[in-house]
């Protein structure tokens, strides 16, 4: 229980962090298997935020999901995780396309 409430109290300071970005934000992912040959998905988010509230920009980057991805690997299934993912993280409306 307390590496779940760690991992629930990291994420929503992750979720302010990307709240308060500065423009939009940019995301990365990969898809792969590993020896067993279980999909998974990482998505990476990129914010510029400024430093201890100064003039100073920072380009951030942080894993914001780690992600199971049974089943077929089709175009539509991959934008709908991708897409699940990022609202899971509340930055939905900060990245666009």
């Amino acid at each position: 229980e307390l590496v779940i409430d760690a991992f629930h109290e990291h994420f929503n300071a992750l979720k302010r962090d990307l709240a308060a970005a500065l423009g939009k934000v940019s995301f990365t992912s990969d898809l792969w298997s590993d020896s067993n040959l279980c999909p998974f998905m990482a998505v990476t988010a990129h914010w510029i935020a400024r430093a201890d509230h100064s003039s100073v920009l920072v380009l951030n980057t942080a894993l914001i999901a780690f992600h199971h991805v049974p089943g077929s690997h089709t175009g539509e299934l991959l934008a709908e995780v991708i897409l699940h993912l990022l609202d899971r993280a509340g930055v939905t409306k900060k990245v666009s396309v």
